[in-house]
């Protein structure tokens, strides 16, 4: 008994194919403790079974457990565990043409599973084909997985068939009409499959017998040219060859009598698995040719993902491809490793570990079904190092004010700056990024004291004492003719001072007063008696002017 087979793609696989997803999150109810959340595998597993992860989200003194609820789902892996982590499983292929969810219970959380179901092989025998002119009844097998729908048909009106239409394995009963006239073919068509039944003239035995050796042909997609029916034939009998399929060509042996054979072309195929016939003598020869191979669209979401230096575990990548497609995940970088997922077909995810960076940014790839997903790793944090100019300050007893340290360091260096004393106060940032500066002020007092600021881990000390000054030079001779000159007043930082004269043959021009060192401009008129000295005091200190007298 001749068995013919076909694959069909099930409404439950079209479905899967068309976005239906196999996991969800699932997070328990709030809890004070030990709350569990669930993550499951994205998209349907493929219907010949596979390895799934289930992620487990709960605070690291938490203990769970893991079991499966349904019977397909297998090799939970571990059962039991602690804190957040993964649970392993296996399922194990779908028989069915619809596709089935079951799901993993941690502490009575549920994670859904969904499996797409099994692609709709389809195969039909006969329980006869010759039936004599009296007719008779006969039987058509059906053998496809559970849920994979058929419809049953005749081509003509003397053969019947029920039922119509069905799904899963079933028998379909037809009975063929008495034939009163010359001998007659004719098909029953179930789904894209056919079976050829022979009818006995009518009467007296028919005045030729036509027999064909083979009776039907299975074809690949690819098309096939020279397929050969020896026809075998009473002498004298006029056997025609006619094809009943546009994609069938009769190309020699279409027309003769008696014994001979019969030479046909079979196109190739561009889509679904197809059946045609071809009438000989009356007999009827069948063609089942394959469908055409499929074409596998992969895509992938997201197609690139940015990492930090430390790296990272678990990066998740969502692969949506046709079902019974392939894709398999190839890491073409050693830092990159395809934890989940390096193998597979139809929907799935794929999980990616990345290494931590010790160097400069680096980008790597994994190739998914042939599909190109970009890791982007940031550089690895620079080793930082920190200077202070200057280290130390000294400071009069007056106090100042907008006092500045300069921080020097690598670019994306942090720093932070404090007080340890109560008289020293940052007025600006405590904190930056980079090479900057710090800025502070130092309270009045009337003696000697130290205090530190810490500025990028440095130390820098400020040390106040009581103004003083000394000036350069400390004495001036002067000509009678007079004439402009400076001193130099050397002080502490915030030291207030004057300079004060009451000479009438000097006369001071700038730095009356001052902060900190300065100098003083003045001038000294001509002396038009005898030799002459005078003081003008600055900061405390005395500079004294001689000044000769005029020649006689």
């Amino acid at each position: 008994m001749a068995v013919i087979r076909l694959w069909l793609l099930s409404a439950a696989v079209l479905a899967a194919a068309c976005g239906s997803t196999s996991s969800e999150s699932v997070t328990g109810p709030s809890a004070p403790k030990c709350s569990v959340s669930l993550a499951g595998p994205e998209g349907s597993i493929a219907a010949s079974g596979g390895a799934g992860t289930v992620t487990v989200t709960t605070q690291p003194e938490c203990a769970w457990t893991a079991t499966a609820e349904a019977s397909w789902i297998t090799g939970v892996t571990p059962a039991e565990g602690q804190g957040t982590g993964q649970v392993q499983f296996e399922a194990v292929p779908n028989p069915n043409g619809t596709s089935r969810s079951g799901a993993i219970n941690v502490n009575g959380q549920r994670a859904v599973i969904q499996q797409g179901g099994a692609p709709c092989q389809l195969e039909i025998s006969a329980s006869g084909s010759q039936f004599p002119a009296a007719g008779g009844a006969g039987v058509v097998t059906i053998a496809t997985p559970a849920g994979c729908a058929w419809a049953a048909s005749s081509t003509v009106p003397w053969i019947t068939v029920a039922p119509a239409g069905g799904s899963g394995n079933a028998n379909v009963n037809f009975t063929v009409a008495t034939n009163p006239g010359t001998g007659r073919t004719g098909t029953i068509t179930i789904g894209e499959l056919s079976v050829t039944i022979q009818q006995a003239a009518g009467g007296t035995s028919p005045a030729c017998t036509v027999s064909l050796q083979p009776t039907s042909a299975a074809v690949p997609a690819a098309g096939a040219t020279g397929v050969s029916i020896t026809v075998t034939a009473s002498s004298g009998c006029s056997r025609p060859a006619t094809s009943n399929a546009t994609w069938i060509t009769v190309t020699s042996g279409a027309t003769g009598s008696g014994n001979g054979t019969v030479t046909l072309n079979v196109a190739a195929n561009t889509g679904g698995a197809r059946s045609g016939t071809v009438t000989i003598g009356g007999q009827t020869f069948t063609v089942n040719q394959a469908a055409a191979t499929q074409t596998c669209a992969v895509s992938i979401n997201p197609t690139s993902q940015s990492v930090g230096a430390a790296g990272i575990t678990g990066l998740s990548v969502t692969v949506t491809a046709p079902s019974g497609c392939s894709r398999p995940a190839t890491s073409n970088a050693t830092w990159i490793t395809v934890t989940n997922g390096a193998s597979g077909s139809g929907n799935g995810t794929v999980t990616l570990t990345v290494a931590a960076n010790t160097g400069a940014a680096r980008t790597g790839t994994v190739t998914i079904g042939g599909q190109t997903f970009t890791v982007n790793q940031a550089a690895a944090a620079p080793t930082c190092t920190y200077s202070i100019n200057p280290t130390s300050m000294t400071v009069g007893d007056d106090g100042a004010k907008g006092l500045t340290v300069t921080i020097s360091t690598g670019a994306g260096c942090q720093w932070t700056a404090s007080e340890n004393a109560g008289w020293l106060d940052i007025k600006s940032a405590k904190s930056g990024t980079g090479s900057g500066s710090v800025t502070f002020d130092v309270g009045s007092h009337n003696s000697t004291r130290t205090g530190t600021l810490t500025i990028a881990g440095q130390t820098f000390t400020v040390t106040q004492v009581p103004c003083s000054a000394t000036l350069s030079p400390q004495t001036q001779p002067v000509s009678a003719l007079g004439g402009a000159f400076s001193v130099s007043v050397t002080t502490q930082i915030g030291c207030q001072w004057q300079a004060i004269e009451n000479l009438s043959w000097v006369t001071i021009n700038s730095g009356t007063s001052g902060t900190g060192s300065g100098t003083v401009t003045y001038t000294v008129g001509p002396n038009v008696a005898g030799a002459r000295s005078g003081n003008i005091s600055i900061a405390g200190a005395t500079l004294t002017v001689n000044q000769a007298a005029v020649l006689p």
